[in-house]
């Protein structure tokens, strides 16, 4: 479905200046989709699209030609969101609906992953993917880092950010006050002093705290049960992500 026949033609057309500004964070509560394949996984997420936009005379997937589909002048979509190479496809989406860290079931077995004080949207995005792909049941994303809807955040997690349900707005402690008194049991990742991740207890509902880049984590957690991954050589710390996946998965919440 074609929202417009006409093809855009000019950098100054006011739906690519409103993509320039989703982009900029200068318009908020609006998604933006840059790429062929995150358009497919939003379309398969449920998200409501509000326009696609893509090169005149592009062959497109079924699926995005019964979109609202805009069509544009090859080169004006250089350049308009975040990446440094020209999309195939670029849209405008809304997010998905707020989730409510109460609506959350402490059931056996479930685990969330805590996220506080990332700043970097690629590792938002690659946290969101490990949770997803650990069989985590949400991510609860803290005051303080970047916005799970920063489109790098959402390319990164190739589309986990829209499938795994993802709470917002909340500081640490009330955070934590909220897991506690619903039967969560929380757990810190920690550099060194921790219990090692083979011997750390994953069971019952698991709640399991990471920090930013930096290695800076809020008061909340000082007296969480700490996990650590144990280091060979003079390495001081994983990665944010890389560290999250491996005790993500030591969990054990994926059934293999």
């Amino acid at each position: 479905m074609t929202a417009n026949s006409e093809t855009i033609r000019s950098r100054q057309n006011a739906l690519l200046k409103r993509v320039r500004a989703v982009a900029s964070g200068k318009e908020r509560g609006v998604l933006l989709l840059e790429g062929e394949r995150l358009v497919l996984d939003a379309l398969a997420a449920g998200a409501a699209l509000e326009v696609v936009l893509a090169e005149e005379g592009q062959v497109l997937p079924a699926a995005l030609e019964a979109a609202p589909l805009r069509r544009v002048q090859a080169g004006l979509l250089q350049g308009l969101g975040t990446l440094h190479t020209e999309p195939s496809v670029v849209a405008l989406a809304q997010p998905p609906a707020a989730v409510a860290l109460e609506d959350l079931a402490a059931v056996p077995g479930a685990l969330v992953l805590v996220v506080a004080g990332v700043a970097d949207p690629g590792n938002l995005g690659a946290l969101a993917r490990s949770a997803e792909a650990a069989g985590a049941t949400a991510m609860i994303s803290l005051l303080g880092g970047v916005s799970p809807w920063h489109p790098r955040a959402l390319r990164g997690s190739m589309g986990s950010l829209l499938r795994l349900p993802v709470v917002r707005g909340l500081g640490a402690e009330e955070a934590m006050a909220i897991l506690t008194a619903r039967g969560w049991r929380s757990v810190g990742a920690a550099t060194r002093g921790g219990r090692t991740w083979r011997e750390a207890d994953w069971s019952g509902p698991v709640a399991l705290w990471v920090s930013g880049e930096t290695g800076e984590e809020p008061e909340a957690l000082a007296t969480l049960e700490r996990v650590t991954i144990p280091m060979a050589g003079s390495v001081e710390s994983l990665n944010v992500t890389v560290a999250a996946s491996l005790l993500l998965f030591a969990a054990g919440r994926t059934g293999a």
